[in-house]
Protein backbone atom coordinates (compact mmCIF):
# COMPACT_ATOMS: atom_id res chain seq x y z
CA UNK A 1 0.00 0.00 0.00
CA UNK A 2 1.32 3.80 -0.79
CA UNK A 3 0.24 4.47 2.89
CA UNK A 4 0.58 3.33 6.32
CA UNK A 5 -3.10 3.35 8.14
CA UNK A 6 -2.08 3.99 11.95
CA UNK A 7 -3.94 1.93 14.73
CA UNK A 8 -6.34 4.34 17.05
CA UNK A 9 -5.85 2.86 20.25
CA UNK A 10 -9.22 3.41 21.23
CA UNK A 11 -10.84 2.43 17.91
CA UNK A 12 -8.36 -0.38 16.65
CA UNK A 13 -11.40 -1.56 14.23
CA UNK A 14 -12.23 1.62 12.33
CA UNK A 15 -12.13 1.01 8.77
CA UNK A 16 -10.14 3.60 6.09
CA UNK A 17 -11.58 2.32 2.36
CA UNK A 18 -9.44 2.93 -0.39
CA UNK A 19 -10.52 6.44 -2.03
CA UNK A 20 -13.47 5.48 -4.55
CA UNK A 21 -14.90 8.60 -5.85
CA UNK A 22 -14.59 7.41 -9.61
CA UNK A 23 -15.91 3.62 -8.77
CA UNK A 24 -19.34 5.55 -7.10
CA UNK A 25 -19.51 8.11 -9.63
CA UNK A 26 -19.80 5.58 -12.37
CA UNK A 27 -22.99 3.96 -11.04
CA UNK A 28 -24.27 7.55 -11.38
CA UNK A 29 -22.71 8.40 -15.05
CA UNK A 30 -25.39 8.05 -16.93
CA UNK A 31 -27.74 10.39 -15.13
CA UNK A 32 -25.03 12.60 -15.02
CA UNK A 33 -24.31 13.04 -18.43
CA UNK A 34 -28.85 13.03 -19.32
CA UNK A 35 -28.37 15.88 -16.90
CA UNK A 36 -31.41 13.21 -15.62
CA UNK A 37 -30.84 13.57 -11.83
CA UNK A 38 -33.48 15.22 -9.75
CA UNK A 39 -31.62 16.65 -6.79
CA UNK A 40 -27.74 16.71 -6.42
CA UNK A 41 -26.80 17.20 -2.84
CA UNK A 42 -23.08 16.41 -3.43
CA UNK A 43 -22.99 19.44 -6.15
CA UNK A 44 -20.30 18.23 -7.94
CA UNK A 45 -20.92 19.85 -11.27
CA UNK A 46 -21.57 23.63 -9.93
CA UNK A 47 -21.40 25.73 -6.74
CA UNK A 48 -24.08 28.45 -6.52
CA UNK A 49 -22.72 32.67 -5.44
CA UNK A 50 -24.43 33.49 -2.61
CA UNK A 51 -24.67 37.65 -3.05
CA UNK A 52 -24.03 37.40 -6.69
CA UNK A 53 -26.07 41.01 -7.01
CA UNK A 54 -23.16 42.39 -4.98
CA UNK A 55 -20.62 41.80 -7.12
CA UNK A 56 -19.75 44.75 -9.47
CA UNK A 57 -19.47 44.25 -13.23
CA UNK A 58 -16.20 43.75 -14.84
CA UNK A 59 -14.96 43.56 -18.51
CA UNK A 60 -11.56 42.40 -19.32
CA UNK A 61 -10.03 43.01 -22.94
CA UNK A 62 -7.15 40.46 -24.78
CA UNK A 63 -4.74 42.82 -23.76
CA UNK A 64 -5.52 41.83 -19.73
CA UNK A 65 -4.81 38.62 -20.44
CA UNK A 66 -1.08 39.22 -22.56
CA UNK A 67 1.43 38.90 -19.42
CA UNK A 68 2.26 36.22 -16.65
CA UNK A 69 1.48 36.59 -13.00
CA UNK A 70 3.89 34.77 -10.60
CA UNK A 71 4.49 35.17 -7.23
CA UNK A 72 8.10 35.27 -7.75
CA UNK A 73 10.23 38.03 -6.19
CA UNK A 74 8.67 40.86 -6.16
CA UNK A 75 6.68 40.73 -9.74
CA UNK A 76 3.45 41.09 -8.15
CA UNK A 77 4.30 43.98 -5.51
CA UNK A 78 1.39 45.67 -7.24
CA UNK A 79 -1.44 43.63 -7.01
CA UNK A 80 0.19 42.08 -3.46
CA UNK A 81 -0.49 45.64 -1.82
CA UNK A 82 -4.09 45.76 -3.32
CA UNK A 83 -4.51 41.49 -1.83
CA UNK A 84 -2.65 41.90 1.20
CA UNK A 85 -4.98 44.67 2.83
CA UNK A 86 -8.12 42.40 2.01
CA UNK A 87 -6.17 39.54 3.74
CA UNK A 88 -4.74 41.71 6.70
CA UNK A 89 -8.74 42.35 7.55
CA UNK A 90 -9.11 38.56 7.26
CA UNK A 91 -6.10 37.90 8.92
CA UNK A 92 -6.61 40.41 12.04
CA UNK A 93 -3.42 41.27 11.51
CA UNK A 94 -1.25 43.43 9.11
CA UNK A 95 0.47 42.01 6.72
CA UNK A 96 3.88 42.17 5.06
CA UNK A 97 4.35 41.30 0.99
CA UNK A 98 6.83 38.68 2.46
CA UNK A 99 3.84 36.98 4.79
CA UNK A 100 2.16 34.93 2.27
CA UNK A 101 2.97 33.96 -1.27
CA UNK A 102 0.08 33.41 -3.77
CA UNK A 103 -0.32 30.55 -5.81
CA UNK A 104 -3.39 29.14 -8.17
CA UNK A 105 -5.21 27.06 -5.77
CA UNK A 106 -5.13 25.51 -2.29
CA UNK A 107 -4.24 22.05 -3.90
CA UNK A 108 -0.97 23.81 -5.74
CA UNK A 109 -0.01 25.21 -2.46
CA UNK A 110 0.09 22.36 -0.58
CA UNK A 111 2.22 20.88 -3.69
CA UNK A 112 4.66 23.39 -3.48
CA UNK A 113 4.68 23.54 0.33
CA UNK A 114 5.88 19.28 0.11
CA UNK A 115 8.41 20.31 -2.65
CA UNK A 116 9.81 23.00 -0.02
CA UNK A 117 9.86 20.41 2.73
CA UNK A 118 11.74 18.13 0.95
CA UNK A 119 14.36 20.32 -0.06
CA UNK A 120 14.63 20.88 3.88
CA UNK A 121 14.84 16.88 4.30
CA UNK A 122 11.45 16.20 5.40
CA UNK A 123 10.36 12.88 4.17
CA UNK A 124 7.79 11.98 6.55
CA UNK A 125 4.35 13.08 6.55
CA UNK A 126 0.71 12.05 8.66
CA UNK A 127 -2.60 12.97 7.80
CA UNK A 128 -5.21 13.50 10.43
CA UNK A 129 -8.79 11.75 8.92
CA UNK A 130 -10.97 12.40 7.06
CA UNK A 131 -8.66 14.47 4.22
CA UNK A 132 -8.47 15.98 0.67
CA UNK A 133 -8.02 13.10 -1.29
CA UNK A 134 -5.33 15.33 -3.52
CA UNK A 135 -3.20 16.09 -0.40
CA UNK A 136 -2.44 12.49 0.15
CA UNK A 137 -1.85 11.35 -3.84
CA UNK A 138 0.28 14.43 -3.56
CA UNK A 139 2.86 13.37 -1.01
CA UNK A 140 2.30 9.76 -2.39
CA UNK A 141 3.31 10.89 -5.53
CA UNK A 142 6.41 12.55 -3.87
CA UNK A 143 7.19 9.34 -2.06
CA UNK A 144 6.96 11.06 1.68
CA UNK A 145 6.39 8.31 4.18
CA UNK A 146 2.79 8.74 4.56
CA UNK A 147 1.21 7.76 7.65
CA UNK A 148 -2.48 8.36 8.01
CA UNK A 149 -4.48 9.01 11.60
CA UNK A 150 -8.12 7.41 11.80
CA UNK A 151 -10.06 9.71 13.82
CA UNK A 152 -13.24 8.46 15.95
CA UNK A 153 -16.95 9.74 15.04
CA UNK A 154 -18.19 10.03 18.50
CA UNK A 155 -15.10 12.03 19.21
CA UNK A 156 -16.13 14.40 16.08
CA UNK A 157 -13.02 13.27 14.33
CA UNK A 158 -10.85 15.33 15.89
CA UNK A 159 -7.27 14.74 16.60
CA UNK A 160 -6.75 15.66 19.90
CA UNK A 161 -2.96 16.20 21.63
CA UNK A 162 -3.14 13.01 23.29
CA UNK A 163 -3.33 11.11 19.89
CA UNK A 164 -0.28 13.33 18.76
CA UNK A 165 1.87 12.12 21.79
CA UNK A 166 0.99 8.84 20.58
CA UNK A 167 2.34 9.43 16.66
CA UNK A 168 5.43 11.33 17.96
CA UNK A 169 6.71 8.60 20.11
CA UNK A 170 6.00 5.39 17.15
CA UNK A 171 8.05 7.72 14.30
CA UNK A 172 11.15 8.74 14.14
CA UNK A 173 12.55 11.86 12.09
CA UNK A 174 11.01 15.49 11.88
CA UNK A 175 7.31 14.86 10.53
CA UNK A 176 4.96 16.88 8.77
CA UNK A 177 1.25 16.79 10.38
CA UNK A 178 -1.61 18.12 7.79
CA UNK A 179 -5.13 18.94 9.35
CA UNK A 180 -7.82 21.30 7.96
CA UNK A 181 -9.93 23.85 8.95
CA UNK A 182 -12.77 24.13 8.82
CA UNK A 183 -12.49 20.27 9.64
CA UNK A 184 -12.73 18.42 5.92
CA UNK A 185 -16.13 16.89 5.28
CA UNK A 186 -17.31 18.34 8.49
CA UNK A 187 -17.38 21.96 8.52
CA UNK A 188 -16.68 23.19 12.18
CA UNK A 189 -13.82 25.27 13.58
CA UNK A 190 -11.23 24.67 15.80
CA UNK A 191 -9.55 27.16 17.95
CA UNK A 192 -5.80 28.80 18.01
CA UNK A 193 -5.52 27.46 21.36
CA UNK A 194 -6.56 24.08 20.05
CA UNK A 195 -3.95 24.01 17.14
CA UNK A 196 -1.14 25.43 19.53
CA UNK A 197 -1.31 22.43 22.01
CA UNK A 198 -0.87 19.91 18.97
CA UNK A 199 2.08 22.33 18.07
CA UNK A 200 3.47 21.63 21.57
CA UNK A 201 3.39 17.82 20.92
CA UNK A 202 5.53 18.09 17.71
CA UNK A 203 9.23 18.42 18.29
CA UNK A 204 11.89 21.30 17.00
CA UNK A 205 11.98 20.80 13.37
CA UNK A 206 8.39 19.34 12.92
CA UNK A 207 5.95 21.30 10.37
CA UNK A 208 2.36 21.79 11.17
CA UNK A 209 0.12 22.05 7.60
CA UNK A 210 -3.04 23.63 7.84
CA UNK A 211 -5.34 23.31 4.60
CA UNK A 212 -7.80 26.29 4.89
CA UNK A 213 -9.24 25.39 1.12
CA UNK A 214 -12.59 27.03 1.59
CA UNK A 215 -12.58 28.56 5.11
CA UNK A 216 -14.78 31.82 5.37
CA UNK A 217 -13.76 33.40 8.62
CA UNK A 218 -13.34 36.45 9.59
CA UNK A 219 -10.96 36.89 11.43
CA UNK A 220 -9.56 33.66 10.56
CA UNK A 221 -8.75 31.79 13.77
CA UNK A 222 -5.42 31.03 13.07
CA UNK A 223 -4.42 34.83 11.74
CA UNK A 224 -2.83 35.75 14.78
CA UNK A 225 -0.55 32.53 15.58
CA UNK A 226 2.78 33.26 15.39
CA UNK A 227 4.00 31.41 11.97
CA UNK A 228 7.51 31.04 12.99
CA UNK A 229 9.38 28.69 15.78
CA UNK A 230 10.69 25.32 16.91
CA UNK A 231 7.58 24.02 14.91
CA UNK A 232 7.01 25.98 11.85
CA UNK A 233 3.42 26.76 10.73
CA UNK A 234 1.94 26.90 7.22
CA UNK A 235 -1.55 27.44 6.17
CA UNK A 236 -3.37 27.93 2.66
CA UNK A 237 -6.30 29.41 2.43
CA UNK A 238 -8.52 29.67 -0.53
CA UNK A 239 -9.15 33.10 -1.35
CA UNK A 240 -12.15 32.78 -3.93
CA UNK A 241 -13.35 29.87 -3.09
CA UNK A 242 -15.08 30.52 0.22
CA UNK A 243 -17.39 32.58 -1.74
CA UNK A 244 -18.35 30.08 -4.53
CA UNK A 245 -16.06 31.16 -6.80
CA UNK A 246 -14.42 28.52 -7.66
CA UNK A 247 -12.94 29.18 -11.55
CA UNK A 248 -10.94 32.29 -10.00
CA UNK A 249 -8.12 30.29 -9.12
CA UNK A 250 -6.20 31.76 -6.54
CA UNK A 251 -4.70 31.00 -2.82
CA UNK A 252 -2.11 31.94 -0.35
CA UNK A 253 0.19 30.15 1.79
CA UNK A 254 0.36 31.92 5.01
CA UNK A 255 4.18 31.42 6.38
CA UNK A 256 6.73 33.06 8.40
CA UNK A 257 9.60 35.49 6.21
CA UNK A 258 12.28 32.89 6.05
CA UNK A 259 10.08 30.57 3.48
CA UNK A 260 9.17 33.75 1.35
CA UNK A 261 12.24 32.84 -0.98
CA UNK A 262 12.05 29.18 -1.30
CA UNK A 263 8.44 29.73 -2.32
CA UNK A 264 8.85 32.57 -4.64
CA UNK A 265 10.88 30.16 -6.25
CA UNK A 266 8.91 27.04 -6.04
CA UNK A 267 5.84 28.90 -8.11
CA UNK A 268 8.11 29.87 -10.96
CA UNK A 269 9.71 26.54 -10.88
CA UNK A 270 6.69 24.44 -10.67
CA UNK A 271 4.39 26.62 -13.03
CA UNK A 272 2.39 28.11 -10.13
CA UNK A 273 1.18 30.89 -13.06
CA UNK A 274 -2.22 32.98 -11.88
CA UNK A 275 -4.50 33.97 -14.69
CA UNK A 276 -5.04 37.06 -15.66
CA UNK A 277 -8.20 37.08 -14.81
CA UNK A 278 -8.25 35.57 -11.62
CA UNK A 279 -6.18 38.37 -10.22
CA UNK A 280 -8.67 41.10 -11.64
CA UNK A 281 -11.32 39.19 -9.74
CA UNK A 282 -9.12 39.28 -6.58
CA UNK A 283 -7.91 42.74 -6.96
CA UNK A 284 -11.27 44.29 -7.21
CA UNK A 285 -12.37 42.36 -4.12
CA UNK A 286 -9.93 43.86 -2.34
CA UNK A 287 -10.50 47.42 -3.63
CA UNK A 288 -12.86 47.41 -0.66
CA UNK A 289 -11.07 44.93 1.89
CA UNK A 290 -14.31 45.34 4.12
CA UNK A 291 -16.31 44.26 1.53
CA UNK A 292 -14.52 41.35 1.16
CA UNK A 293 -14.45 40.29 4.59
CA UNK A 294 -18.35 41.35 4.42
CA UNK A 295 -18.57 38.64 1.21
CA UNK A 296 -17.15 35.78 3.34
CA UNK A 297 -19.41 36.10 5.87
CA UNK A 298 -22.73 36.35 3.78
CA UNK A 299 -21.66 33.21 2.24
CA UNK A 300 -21.15 31.98 5.56
CA UNK A 301 -24.69 33.14 6.53
CA UNK A 302 -25.86 31.35 3.38
CA UNK A 303 -24.74 27.99 4.29
CA UNK A 304 -26.08 28.51 7.88
CA UNK A 305 -29.36 29.15 6.20
CA UNK A 306 -29.15 26.26 3.59
CA UNK A 307 -28.18 23.65 6.90
CA UNK A 308 -31.19 24.69 8.98
CA UNK A 309 -33.66 24.26 5.63
CA UNK A 310 -32.03 20.84 4.99
CA UNK A 311 -32.02 19.74 8.59
CA UNK A 312 -35.84 20.71 9.46
CA UNK A 313 -36.39 18.40 6.05
CA UNK A 314 -35.00 15.91 7.43
CA UNK A 315 -36.12 15.91 11.24
CA UNK A 316 -36.83 12.35 12.74
CA UNK A 317 -35.07 10.48 9.97
CA UNK A 318 -32.44 8.09 11.09
CA UNK A 319 -29.09 10.62 9.49
CA UNK A 320 -27.45 13.52 11.46
CA UNK A 321 -25.57 16.41 9.28
CA UNK A 322 -22.51 17.30 10.27
CA UNK A 323 -22.10 20.89 11.71
CA UNK A 324 -20.54 23.34 9.22
CA UNK A 325 -19.96 26.58 10.98
CA UNK A 326 -17.24 27.57 8.04
CA UNK A 327 -17.10 26.42 4.29
CA UNK A 328 -19.56 24.80 2.21
CA UNK A 329 -18.98 20.80 2.34
CA UNK A 330 -20.94 19.00 5.10
CA UNK A 331 -21.58 15.81 5.15
CA UNK A 332 -24.52 13.95 6.03
CA UNK A 333 -24.52 10.10 8.14
CA UNK A 334 -26.73 7.86 8.27
CA UNK A 335 -27.37 4.73 10.47
CA UNK A 336 -27.26 1.39 8.63
CA UNK A 337 -28.31 -0.49 11.11
CA UNK A 338 -26.26 -3.75 10.09
CA UNK A 339 -23.50 -5.47 11.49
CA UNK A 340 -20.21 -5.20 10.55
CA UNK A 341 -19.94 -7.99 8.14
CA UNK A 342 -23.04 -6.94 6.34
CA UNK A 343 -21.63 -3.36 5.72
CA UNK A 344 -20.70 -4.10 1.94
CA UNK A 345 -23.92 -4.99 1.59
CA UNK A 346 -26.06 -2.34 3.12
CA UNK A 347 -23.60 0.10 1.03
CA UNK A 348 -24.74 -1.43 -2.39
CA UNK A 349 -28.41 -1.37 -1.47
CA UNK A 350 -28.06 2.30 -0.42
CA UNK A 351 -26.32 3.08 -3.94
CA UNK A 352 -28.79 1.09 -5.80
CA UNK A 353 -31.39 2.81 -4.04
CA UNK A 354 -30.23 6.57 -4.78
CA UNK A 355 -29.54 5.74 -8.00
CA UNK A 356 -33.57 4.81 -8.40
CA UNK A 357 -33.95 7.86 -7.16
CA UNK A 358 -32.16 9.83 -9.36
CA UNK A 359 -30.21 11.52 -6.34
CA UNK A 360 -26.31 11.30 -7.41
CA UNK A 361 -24.09 10.98 -4.13
CA UNK A 362 -20.35 11.62 -2.74
CA UNK A 363 -19.56 8.91 -0.66
CA UNK A 364 -17.41 9.32 2.69
CA UNK A 365 -14.73 7.38 1.45
CA UNK A 366 -13.76 9.50 -1.26
CA UNK A 367 -12.98 12.02 1.98
CA UNK A 368 -10.57 10.04 3.68
CA UNK A 369 -13.67 9.36 6.69
CA UNK A 370 -12.50 6.29 8.79
CA UNK A 371 -15.78 4.05 9.21
CA UNK A 372 -17.29 1.73 12.17
CA UNK A 373 -19.22 -0.26 9.59
CA UNK A 374 -22.09 1.02 11.01
CA UNK A 375 -22.86 4.22 9.22
CA UNK A 376 -22.61 5.42 5.70
CA UNK A 377 -21.30 9.11 4.97
CA UNK A 378 -21.99 11.26 1.77
CA UNK A 379 -21.45 14.43 1.23
CA UNK A 380 -23.73 18.04 1.19
CA UNK A 381 -22.55 20.96 -1.34
CA UNK A 382 -24.84 24.18 0.76
CA UNK A 383 -23.66 26.23 -2.05
CA UNK A 384 -26.29 25.46 -4.11
CA UNK A 385 -29.92 26.81 -5.07
CA UNK A 386 -32.44 27.18 -2.52
CA UNK A 387 -34.47 24.81 -4.60
CA UNK A 388 -31.92 21.63 -4.89
CA UNK A 389 -31.85 22.02 -1.36
CA UNK A 390 -35.40 21.46 -0.44
CA UNK A 391 -35.68 18.49 -3.38
CA UNK A 392 -32.91 17.18 -1.95
CA UNK A 393 -34.56 16.70 1.94
CA UNK A 394 -37.55 15.53 0.35
CA UNK A 395 -35.24 12.83 -1.56
CA UNK A 396 -33.38 11.71 0.85
CA UNK A 397 -36.16 11.12 2.80
CA UNK A 398 -37.16 8.42 0.26
CA UNK A 399 -34.30 7.24 -0.30
CA UNK A 400 -34.00 6.50 3.65
CA UNK A 401 -37.91 5.38 3.75
CA UNK A 402 -36.88 2.82 1.46
CA UNK A 403 -33.61 1.55 2.72
CA UNK A 404 -35.53 0.73 5.92
CA UNK A 405 -38.18 -0.92 4.51
CA UNK A 406 -35.84 -3.20 2.48
CA UNK A 407 -33.41 -4.00 5.15
CA UNK A 408 -33.39 -7.50 6.50
CA UNK A 409 -35.96 -8.15 9.80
Amino acid sequence: MRYTVLTNPREPNLSVFEEDFDEVAARFSDIVRNKSWAPLPGGVIDTYVPSSAEYSPMTLQANDFRGYRVDSGSYLAAEKSLIGAALSAVEGRGLDTDDYTLCPSVTFGLFIILLALRRKGIRTIVAELPAYFASIEQATALDFQTFLWPTISSEHYIMSPDDMRFVREHIRGPIVLLVTQPRYGMGFLRSKEYFESLRLELREGDVLIVDEAADQTVPARLGSADHAGDVQLLRVRGLTKGLGLNSARIAAIFHSAEWRESFGELVDYAGGTLDSASVRVMTALSAVPKKYASLLRAAQAYVSTQKAILSGLLHGLPISLSPVESGYIGTAHVRLECRTDEFAVARERFLQICVDEKMPVVLGSSMYFPYDKHTEIFRINYFSTPENIEFSGTVIGKVLSRFIEQSPG
